[in-house]
């Protein structure tokens, strides 16, 4: 896989959410629908917010709901098509105006809120499952600010244009048992058009091995579930680079499934990545959905290998008492130049 050096540019977009629980209306303002990027560096403007109004809750309270942006299509000038996932938006403060019924004040930790980069997809959610309760014996607001971000770099080469993008763009208020409540769709325009000359596209890749592109881990026995099971891979993955880098990984989601729809938490998972050559753990981490820094690197052009070693702790009652399937999902590994 080979990636592109990405720098940043934030787009300037308010949003401005009215909630209930009863209705859970949603009502979107753009002040600001446009943007230019005038540079392959680009720059970034924290002036963007969701204004999220309560005016009342009822009698139950309202726990587990998310709210996500997503593509509403493709993203073109009326030739090409730019690719959504250049595109990210990531939260840096909450304010809320007063507490909620249990006397807690929004935060970005109390409504649960993803502070990582978080790319246009159907999957992507700026806030999940938030324990928050939305109950209110008074009306309150909450304002939640972000900015939008496109990825710079040399690749933007490709998708100058002298006509305006059109980025449209759904807004999604979503229940506890995954149903969507309301749902608004709004749009913004693009223009692509930087002034200096784009950055020299620097040298790297990442490869995995064939046998190291699926892993198994097998309990069969009552050993495996009082002392954990482990799989290592010699030479799993390589890399090289004219330039220092990190690579990180994720899941695509918080869980394994099965086709039962049985679910284990990926969490439960340990990888570890060690230096073929020298023995030296590059890093040591339970899975998750959010990126992870698993190996720190300076450049070194000459291909390097690494081992890497998925692992469950002895005696984790996460794995007892479960369905016996075949639980399965997905590993991202992200190289990225510094």
């Amino acid at each position: 896989n080979w990636l592109l050096c990405m720098n940043k540019v934030s787009i300037l977009l308010s949003l401005i959410i009215s909630m209930s629980s009863y209705a859970q209306a949603i009502s979107v303002d753009i002040f600001n629908n446009f943007f230019t990027l005038t540079s392959y560096n680009g720059t970034i403007q924290k002036q963007n917010q969701i204004f999220l109004q309560v005016s009342h809750s009822g009698e139950t309270s309202t726990f587990g709901w998310s709210l996500r942006i997503t593509p509403n299509g493709p993203i073109t000038d009326g030739t090409k098509i730019f690719p959504p996932e250049r595109i990210k938006y990531q939260v840096y403060s909450v304010v809320g105006s007063s507490p909620n019924f249990d006397g807690v004040t929004a935060s970005i930790s109390s409504l649960n809120l993803l502070t990582g980069q978080i790319p246009l997809s159907t999957s992507a959610y700026l806030v999940h499952n938030s324990p928050y309760n939305l109950k209110i014996q008074y009306n309150f607001n909450i304002r939640i600010y972000y900015n939008m971000i496109i990825d710079g770099g040399a690749y933007l080469k490709e998708y100058v244009s002298n006509t305006n993008y059109n980025v449209p763009l759904r807004l999604e208020l979503i229940n506890s048992n995954g149903a969507i409540i309301d749902t608004k769709n709004f749009n913004f325009g693009m223009r692509l058009a930087p002034s200096d000359s784009p950055p020299a596209s620097p040298t790297y890749g990442i490869q995995f091995d064939a046998n190291a592109k699926n892993v198994l881990l097998e309990f069969k026995t009552a050993g495996d579930y009082t002392n954990g099971v482990s799989k290592t891979l010699i030479k799993a993955f390589s890399t090289f680079s004219n330039t220092p880098y990190v690579v990180r990984v994720n899941t695509l989601n918080s869980n394994l499934t099965s086709s039962g729809n049985h679910t284990l938490p990926v969490n439960a998972v340990k990888l570890s990545v060690k230096d073929n050559q020298s023995g030296a753990v590059t890093g040591n981490v339970n899975l998750s959905g959010s990126q992870q820094n698993i190996l720190t690197s300076s450049a070194h052009t000459a291909t390097k290998f690494f081992d890497t070693t998925y692992s469950t702790q002895a005696g984790d009652n996460t794995f007892f008492n479960k369905s016996y399937e075949q639980y399965s999902g997905t590993v991202v590994f992200t190289m990225i130049p510094q």
